[in-house]
Parts: C-alpha cells; structure tokens; sequence
C-alpha cells in the first residue's frame, strides 16, 4: 500500500523522524516497507500490510497508529464536528436490505445543494502523492476518507435514482440492496458493461443496478458537474462473498480489497462523518441525519492474559507494568479481574433476561440468551474463552466429582425434553457421552444454580435439587483452575486477528522488540521426536526410484472389483476399494504409451485385500521387460540395505520376491509391487551400527544342496556360528531346485577390526565351514 509521509504528519503534533527511519521503525515492529520514494516534497512508503492486519492497517491512520505506539509519539485522530448538526430534519432516503448476512452494516445520507468542482489543493495532493487520479470534490472526498480511516465509501447522484424527486418533501428515495437478477447488466464508471447474475451483490433502486456492492460504481447515478443532491454510502459487506464476486467478474478495486480481508462494521460510522465534514467543507450543501442499517451490532471481544503466560512463551520477564502499558499504547482496555468472582457477579447481573433458543454469544448477548450461550458469555467475559454448545463445553471442562463441587463450576444435564447431545459437535469430534446432554448452569454454592431456563423463559436462580431441567445430572466441569487474578483485555472492534492470549503475547513482544529478546536454549530437557519409519522410508524409496528415472503418481483408491463394495460409488468403475496397485499403474500405462516413450512409474499407497488395509509399493515400465524390473528390485533392497533377497518360482516373466523365507511381493511382466510395511520392517532391522573397520574386507562364495525342507536360517546359523567374529556378513544370492533337492548360495564378507586378514587365515575359516556344514549326512557342499 501507498503511504504518503507528509500525510502521516497530519496525524501528530510533534516532527515525524525521517522517513528512513520511520521505515526501519515500521519494518523491526510491523510490516516490510518495500521501498521509498520521493515526490516533490513529500516521500511515498510502499508498505507490504499482510491480510492478518489488512483489517486495521490498509489506510494512513492505522500506518500513524502503528507509529505512535512504537515511538511514543501522541496521535491525533480526526474528529468531525458536524455530528447532530444536520440542516435536514427529515430524511428523505429509505433503506431495504434484502441479504442481511452479505450487507452486515449500511450507512445512507442525503447531502442537498452540493457545488461540484475541483477539488481544494491540499485534497489533490494528498491523493496524487499516493498515485490516485482526483476526480471532483464528491468522489475525492470518499476516497481520501477510504484511504484515511480504511473504510470504502461511495456517493450516488441522488436526482438519477428512480423515484427520487427532492423538490417533491413527501418523496422518498429507495435504495436497495438485493442479489442480482438473471441477464441483468450494468454499466460501471470506467464504462465496462458486466453481466450480473444471481449470486451477484447490487446496491439498486426501484428499477435498475447502481452499483456492485463493495466492489464498483455504476455510470447510472455518476456524480457529474451537474449533479446538485447526493446519496452517500458507508456500508459493510461480508468478505468471502466480496472476494468470490470480484473473482467472477474480473474486477479487484481498492474498495474491494479492504472488504475481502475483512473490516469491522463500527468503521462505518466515523468514515461517514469525515467524508461528510470534506464535503461540507469543499462542496457546501445540507446534510441529513444517518440512516443506519445496523441489525447484529456484535458484542467486544475479550481475552484473559495472565503476566507469567507472556514470559512463559517468551522466555524473558516483562512486568505486568509493561505489559499494561503496551497493550493500552494499541488500543486494547484492561483491567484486573479474578475469573471465578467475576463469572459469579456478572451471572447474577443477568438475572431476568429473557431465553431465546440459539441466541447468539456475539450479536444476542446480553439481551437475551439460552442456556449455552449464557455460561459461554459470563466466561468469556472473564477472560476464559469456552466452546459456545453445551456438549462441547462438557468435553472441554475438566471433570469433578459432585462431592468436590465448587462456585463457578458448570453442572451438565439430561432434561429429556430438549435437543440432546451425545457427541462433540465442534470441540473434539468423535468423543461421546452415553447419557447425552441438552442443558448447562453455574453452580453458585449453596446448593443454588443459575441458568437460562427455556421452561420460565427467563435467566434465573434456582435449588439445585428442586429444579426440574437438573434432574438427571450427567457430570460436573470446572472450566479454569486459575486461582490468581488476571488481565481482562478487551480487543478494539478493529483488531479482527486478535482472538487469543498468544496474539496479545504477540503484539507485546513486537512492540518490545524483538531485537531485546535473547536467543537461548528452552530450560526444559528437549527430548527430540522419535522418527516415523514409514515416512522416512517412503522418502528413501522416492529417492532411489526418482533416481532410477521414476515418476511417482498418485491413482484413486478404488476401482472396478474388489473385496470391499462402496455404499456409494463415485462412478460405475469405482464400485470397489482396491486390491492392489499394479491394475492402475498398468491402466497408467495403457493410456499413456500412444503419447509418451520409456514410462516408468511408481506409486507407493494403501490397498485393501481380504478385508485388510495395508501400505504397498508398486513400479511398472513400458516396456515388457523382466530383468530389467529385477534389476530394479535389485537396487532397490541393496540400497535399503537388505541383502538376503532372491527371487524364487520364477517361471514366464513371473517370480516371488522374497527375503529368507519370507515373500514380501511379486515380479508380473513389467511391473513388480512389495508389500511396503514389511520393506520398512527388514529396512529396519538391516540398519545396525557398526564401526567402521579401517582394515580390508575379504569376499567368498560358498554353495551347498540341501533337502527341500531345510529352512536358510538354519544353514546361516551353521555358517555364522563356525566362522566367528571375523564373519562380518553373510547374505544369500542364488537360490535353485532340481527335482530331488534345492541349492543355497550364499555371499562371505570376512573382516577384522584390528588387522589385515591373510589368505592362510580365511582358508583355514572356510575348511572349517565347509566341516560343520558337511556334518549334517544330507547337506552336501559344492566345490
């Protein structure tokens, strides 16, 4: 964003200090000032403001805010003099919001007997210094009030809207703001023709579109040299559906951008009485009285701070004196509370006040509440923010026995004729409750309950014991064990990013300084995360496969057979959860090869097979080739370190993958598939430490014929057993059967970690294994 120096400068009594160093002070606290630039004699910021504090910051006087409390320096806000010091006694313009939840705030005002001309010097430059083409004194003005305060503002020609007749004093001029209608266009200022739609926002009249809502003018009401009476708009649009319309047609405006990041609507007020007092000031005219639209003003947000939870995430001390101080500095009102007297006084403050069924903790309370919403509000403003459903609070809260029932303790029940709950709703999804809960108060002591109670319709205390709706008590909760008193911090309606103490321990610690905090090591033994095996394997495999000219892929889960049938199919081939991955990875294949030469894919993901979920791993190429697939298997385990791998059965391009006795996948043609959660497992168990030797190692072969039924553990431990220390490995590499007998070979590493072995000594080894293994009448070794 554009921020002009000398503008800021309207805002403080005493000298700014020089812009570079209004930049360094802005960038150690703020934001990124990505560059400064002269213009006559003003300089121009070009301030990167991220969307956490577009709701405050997009404009000079949330900029000079910033400032102030970093320096010290005392701000002046402009304050217009023209409020209940109208010339018009009765309004003229009457107001219909017909999308209440999109038009959260509307402000309207007639100003009559306008002069429209050029705008005065000090306006223009002003807007020109921030790269804005002035206009005329009307539309000047707004926007200089948006880019002072941060709040969009537009000004219709009043005698251009259908119905309006100011001469006539009975006359009422309407102003609507509606969806759009189907084929329904509009031309805007800058005379782009748009066609609107339904889902479309539109500040109208009686017969046509004015306006896009937030977004952009129409040419219809433009104020022009002629125009004399004037429609002015402050209003409040709601930002998900600003920043979907402004995606669908095409249109981003400085307007638009401050409402899809979210603005308070109690900007709205202060905007219209600047932009007013420009007007009076550079136009003339009369002004009426505010015709305010305002249905669900929301209540202050608040937030309790403890001092020792701001050195605790910090690391550092600050006092609770400079804590108090800050936070004041930016706007936030403090004071001290204890949070279990207060819940205590402020309930029974609230004696009296009438049940409404899903009454609102933010725009309801505290006229009117239910039963949720009355113990959600009563904590929050005591600085203890709690779900707002009673079966979340009961989740949240922590258990206590009836017996060990304090004040301020919240007691659950059944009252079997409300809208029961037996599962967390938004809390912690999935815990339950066998009994079910519908109705919640605060234990006052005494045997006495208070709460919102539908059956009298009203806020009241009762005994406990006597009262109908707890009859069926399901538990106790005790939503704080803060015995200390605390800081209740109350958020300026501006601040929409600050929700919780750690953005309050935030805001002190940049305005601190970041710069005095000392970097050290946590006191608390850090105790480092134990490795994910899956994770960490699956990265290797990527690795190794990505290097082997790979590409991984990533296909549904489902497909058009399999063990397990879906409820509810996506399509008609995926009726199925799926077996195995190689079926894709091939259909990959299929589709691909007329467009692309030499595919090689792989896919590591879960399969379902007899009802079992499991991990698996699986390649294929294009080219129907079954060594080279071995080959790649072959790399494979010898890079994850498994070296006792063979493949057996191995009969028309098909074989079983195996390790010892154990198959862990299959070769099918051109594509191979392993089951991944037993790859990790022998990955794992390969990966022991050693020292390295710094002597040479020393490498024989040995095969023997053994009887079918002789497993290859039981030949290994012959070997391992008779060779000794000195055997630094032993790994199978060849396996055959004829018709009477099967055939192992295996790989001898010999090594010593303190000498060179020599030709005598591995001779001697190798006689004696080759004894032992002879031993056995049926074991017959081959030389």
């Amino acid at each position: 964003m554009k921020i002009s120096y000398n503008w800021l400068q309207l805002y403080f009594k005493k000298k700014l200090p020089m812009p570079e160093k209004v930049a360094e002070i802005l960038e150690m606290h703020s934001f990124e000032v990505e560059g400064i630039e002269k213009k006559g004699k003003d300089f121009v910021f070009d301030i990167s403001v991220l969307p956490n504090r577009a709701h405050d910051c997009l404009s000079h006087l949330g900029i000079a805010k910033e400032i102030g409390v970093i320096t010290g320096l005392k701000i002046r806000n402009p304050k217009s003099e023209i409020r209940n010091k109208f010339k018009i006694k009765n309004s003229k313009l009457k107001i219909e919001i017909q999308e209440p939840e999109l038009c959260k705030r509307y402000i309207g005002r007639i100003i009559e007997g306008v002069k429209v001309g050029p705008s005065p010097k000090w306006l223009k430059e002003k807007l020109e210094a921030i790269g804005q083409k002035t206009i005329n004194n009307i539309v000047d003005a707004a926007n200089f009030a948006m880019f002072e305060i941060g709040q969009p503002l537009h000004a219709f020609d009043l005698d251009k809207i259908e119905g309006a007749k100011i001469k006539n004093q009975n006359a009422k001029c309407k102003i609507i703001v509606r969806k759009a209608k189907k084929g329904e266009k509009i031309t805007t200022l800058d005379n782009q023709e748009i066609d609107l739609d339904e889902n479309i926002l539109v500040i109208a009249d009686k017969k046509s579109s004015l306006a896009i809502a937030g977004i952009k003018g129409g040419k219809k009401a433009e104020i022009d040299k002629n125009t004399r009476n004037i429609i002015l708009e402050a209003a409040n649009f709601e930002q998900t559906n600003i920043r979907l319309m402004s995606r669908k047609i095409g249109l981003r405006t400085d307007s638009s951008l401050r409402f899809e990041n979210e603005i308070t609507p109690e900007l709205a007020e202060g905007a219209m009485e600047r932009v007013t007092e420009i007007i009076l000031q550079s136009a003339k005219g009369k002004a009426g009285a505010n015709i305010d639209f305002y249905p669900k003003k929301p209540n202050s947000y608040k937030i309790g701070l403890h001092p020792k939870d701001v050195s605790k995430l910090l690391g550092i001390e600050i006092s609770e004196k400079g804590v108090v101080d800050i936070l004041s500095r930016l706007g936030f009102k403090i004071k001290e509370i204890n949070p279990i007297k207060n819940v205590l006084k402020l309930a029974k403050s609230l004696i009296g006040k009438p049940y409404k069924y899903g009454a609102s903790v933010t725009f309801d309370a505290p006229e009117s509440f239910d039963c949720s919403s009355f113990v959600s509000y009563v904590f929050a403003h005591s600085g203890i923010q709690i779900p707002r459903m009673s079966i979340d609070q009961y989740f949240f809260g922590k258990p206590v026995d009836m017996k060990d029932i304090k004040p301020g303790d919240v007691i659950f029940s059944n009252s079997k004729n409300g809208k029961i709950h037996y599962e967390s709703k938004d809390f912690m999804k999935g815990l339950k409750v066998k009994d079910g809960v519908d109705h919640c108060g605060i234990y006052l002591g005494s045997g006495k309950i208070i709460h919102a109670t539908r059956k009298k319709g009203k806020i009241m205390i009762e005994d406990l014991k006597k009262s109908e709706q707890f009859k069926h008590i399901v538990g106790v909760r005790r939503m704080s064990g803060e015995k200390d008193d605390l800081l209740l911090v109350e958020v300026p309606p501006e601040r929409l990013d600050v929700r919780i103490k750690e953005d309050l321990i935030e805001e002190a610690a940049r305005i601190y300084d970041y710069e005095k905090i000392p970097a050290k090591l946590p006191e608390e033994t850090i105790i480092p995360p134990r490795r994910n095996d899956n994770v960490f394997y699956a990265e290797m495999i990527r690795n190794i496969l990505a290097g082997d000219g790979f590409s991984e892929v990533y296909n549904y889960s489902f497909g058009e057979k399999g063990d397990i049938e879906l409820a509810n199919p996506l399509a008609k081939d995926k009726k199925f959860l799926r077996t195995n991955l190689m079926d894709g990875l091939n259909a990959n294949i299929r589709n691909n090869t007329p467009h692309f030469k030499n595919i090689k894919i792989f896919e590591i993901g879960k399969i379902f097979y007899n009802d079992v979920e499991t991990a698996s791993l699986a390649g294929a190429i294009s080219s129907v080739d079954f060594f080279a697939v071995k080959g790649v298997i072959e790399t494979l385990l010898e890079k994850l370190g498994i070296s006792d791998y063979y493949f057996a059965d191995a009969k028309d391009k098909v074989a079983d993958i195996r390790v010892g006795n154990t198959s862990i996948g299959v070769i099918d043609h051109n594509a191979f598939e392993i089951n991944f959660e037993m790859l990790v497992k022998l990955a794992e168990e390969e990966a022991e430490y050693r020292p390295i030797s710094k002597f040479p190692a020393v490498k024989r072969d040995i095969a023997l014929f053994v009887p079918f039924e002789v497993k290859i553990d039981e030949v290994q431990d012959v070997i391992e057993n008779t060779a000794g220390e000195l055997l630094a490995d032993t790994d199978l590499f060849d396996i055959f059967e004829n018709s009477e007998r099967k055939s192992l070979a295996f790989h001898l590493i010999f090594q010593s970690r303190n000498k060179t072995l020599e030709e005598k000594e591995i001779n001697r080894l190798m006689d004696k294994i080759f004894k032992a293994l002879e031993a056995n009448p049926e074991w017959e070794v081959r030389k």
